[in-house]
């Protein structure tokens, strides 16, 4: 297990100061994986944005340090009225 364990360490180190292959990782991140991710994060910011602000009035009503049961019951509250 050793032996391979080091042979695939190598052969990753190997492929990693490989010119060709860098960029070509980089060629995959900024035509394909940074375009996704960009898109995934405009469409759920909406969403984070509702979650924190529903977090924020939960802990108006309820001071999740003097009262983490009725603060949780708050949350779950506001999530199941979605």
């Amino acid at each position: 297990m050793t032996f391979l364990r080091r042979l695939l360490f190598h052969a990753a180190a190997r492929a990693a100061r490989d010119p060709r292959l860098q960029a070509k990782a980089r060629e995959v991140y900024e035509g394909e994986v940074r375009p996704r991710t960009a898109d995934a994060w405009r469409r759920a910011k909406p969403r984070l944005d509702a979650a924190r602000s529903d977090l924020r009035d939960a802990a108006k009503a309820a001071d999740p340090s003097q009262d983490p049961a009725r603060f949780a019951g708050e949350v779950v509250k506001r999530w199941l009225r979605r």
